[in-house]
């Protein structure tokens, strides 16, 4: 039926052929695998770059909450303090004024003497 030198022939032919095929299939399915990799790769650093970007917005606003608070707190320490300095600034000028009203008289009681 068929001429065996052509069927042997062809069956080499074929093994070379099925041996360029896998050899460019493999190169191909490594190049894949080997982009999916890098790919992988990068999604990791991505999705570890959004964890830590995500962990300094929590810790910012933390602080930026105790920071506001420490703010009030001490707007609050300033207010007491200046209307403090005020209510003693008042009593000062009282103070002074009986100061030197005293001060006059003493000079007039010592001028008579």
């Amino acid at each position: 039926m068929y001429n065996t030198k052509y069927m042997n022939s062809f069956l080499e032919y074929w093994r070379e052929i099925s041996i360029a095929i896998g050899g460019v299939a493999t190169f191909i399915v490594g190049r894949k695998s080997n982009q999916l990799l890098e790919r992988k790769q990068e999604i990791d650093t991505v999705d570890s770059m959004r964890t830590m970007y995500t962990n300094f917005i929590v810790d910012y606003n933390i602080q930026y909450e105790n920071l506001t608070k420490r703010l009030n707190a001490l707007e609050v320490r300033n207010a007491v303090l200046t209307e403090s300095a005020e209510t003693w600034e008042t009593k000062f000028k009282v103070l002074k004024k009986q100061h030197d009203a005293l001060q006059l008289a003493f000079n007039k009681l010592k001028n008579k003497i």
